[in-house]
C-alpha cells in the first residue's frame, strides 16, 4: 500500500507542476524589441522544482506533459510543433545542466550560481546552432518568415542574446526559489 501511495503522491505532483508550468508559458513576454517574437517566459521553474524533489525523469514527464498540453490546446500545427520542439531543448538543457551540478544548487553558497552560468552559456550555443541550422530555416520555408536580415545575423544579434539573458534570468529566479524551499538530496 505505502508503494501505491508514494506513486499516486509523485504523479499528482508531476500534474500539478506540468499544470503550473503549462500555465506559465502563456505569460510570456518580449524582452529584446528587435525580436519581439523570442519572448521569455518562466515555465521552466516547476520543472526544476521537479528535477529537486523528485529527479530527473519526473523533469522530463513535466516538460512533456507541459508540452503536450499546449500543443493539444493551441493545435497540431508544424509551426506549433517548431516551437514547442525549442522549448524542448531549451527545459532539457536546463535539466541536464541544473542536474549535473546539483550539489552546486544545494551548497547555498555562491557555487550556487554555477549552473546559472553554465547552462545559459550552454543554451545561447545551442539554440543559436539549432536555430541556425533548423527552427529559422524551418520557419522562413512554412510561413515565409521575412526576418529583414540574414539569418547569421539575426543569430548573433537576436537569438544568441535572447538566450543567454533568459538562461541568466530563469536561473537566478530558480535559485532565489529553491533558497527558499528545503530540498531532498538528489
Amino acid at each position: 500500500m505505502l508503494v501505491n501511495n508514494q506513486s499516486i503522491k509523485r504523479l499528482v505532483l508531476v500534474s500539478i507542476l506540468a499544470a503550473i508550468a503549462y500555465v506559465l508559458m502563456f505569460i510570456a513576454f518580449p524582452i529584446l524589441p528587435f525580436v519581439s517574437f523570442l519572448k521569455l517566459d518562466f515555465s521552466d521553474l516547476p520543472i526544476l522544482l521537479g528535477l529537486f524533489t523528485l529527479g530527473p525523469v519526473a523533469a522530463i514527464e513535466i516538460t512533456a506533459l507541459k508540452l503536450f498540453l499546449y500543443w493539444l490546446t493551441n493545435g497540431f500545427s508544424m509551426i506549433q510543433l517548431i516551437g514547442l520542439s525549442s522549448s524542448l531543448v531549451v527545459s532539457l538543457i536546463f535539466i541536464g545542466v541544473f542536474y549535473l551540478f546539483r550539489k552546486d544548487v544545494q551548497s547555498k553558497t555562491l557555487k550556487q550560481y554555477i549552473p546559472v552560468i553554465v547552462s545559459a552559456l550552454i543554451l545561447m550555443v545551442v539554440m543559436s546552432i539549432l536555430n541556425y541550422f533548423v527552427f529559422l530555416p524551418l520557419y522562413i520555408k512554412l510561413l515565409g518568415f521575412n526576418l529583414g536580415q540574414s539569418i547569421s545575423k539575426m543569430v548573433i544579434t537576436g537569438i544568441a542574446p535572447f538566450n543567454l539573458i533568459k538562461g541568466l534570468v530563469v536561473g537566478i529566479v530558480f535559485v532565489l526559489i529553491f533558497n527558499r524551499l528545503k530540498v531532498k538530496d538528489l
